[in-house]
């Protein structure tokens, strides 16, 4: 009878095994792309093309979380890897947005030095808020009432 129930439910356990480890993997390629990105932008004036890698490395990694099953995952709750895979996406989109702008709006031109700071300030803010989902502490929404005259005042 035991050798019976280890057989029936070993595959179903390794299932979930596999899984486990390919989220991991995937959260640590989003992580990634966002520090390699950031770390070396700081060292030339990106171009469009140079944008346009980062947009395509960044879609790469979020089409698999799309494709990721999700819902195959035991854990579910609030800081469950399925909702950190969620957020991380939809983050890694939000960074990819900003670099098509920018890609869009530099044509074939370089960066400048401003724009290069405030690209790399916007991503290192995406890097840190994605450290924080893996690190599993809780993220707080900003209180409006800091929000005086269009300025954050913490």
């Amino acid at each position: 009878m035991i050798v019976t129930y280890f057989t029936a439910f070993a595959p179903h356990w390794q299932r979930k095994r596999q899984l486990r480890h390919a989220s991991k993997r995937l959260l640590a390629h989003a992580y990634e792309a966002l520090e390699s990105f950031h770390r070396t932008s700081a060292h030339f004036l990106p171009q469009a093309i140079n944008l346009r890698a980062a947009v395509l490395m960044m879609r790469s990694i979020i089409k698999e979380m799309d494709k990721f099953p999700i819902y195959e995952l035991d854990d579910q709750g609030s800081h469950s890897t399925a909702r950190r895979l969620v957020a991380v996406s939809t983050t890694l989109e939000g960074a990819c947005l900003l670099l098509d702008d920018m890609a869009s709006r530099l044509g074939s031109d370089q960066m400048t030095e401003d724009d290069r700071n405030f690209m790399r300030g916007w991503i290192g803010e995406r890097l840190e808020a994605v450290t924080a989902i893996l690190a599993g502490r809780p993220l707080q929404r900003p209180d409006p009432s800091d929000f005086i005259g269009g300025e954050f005042r913490p």
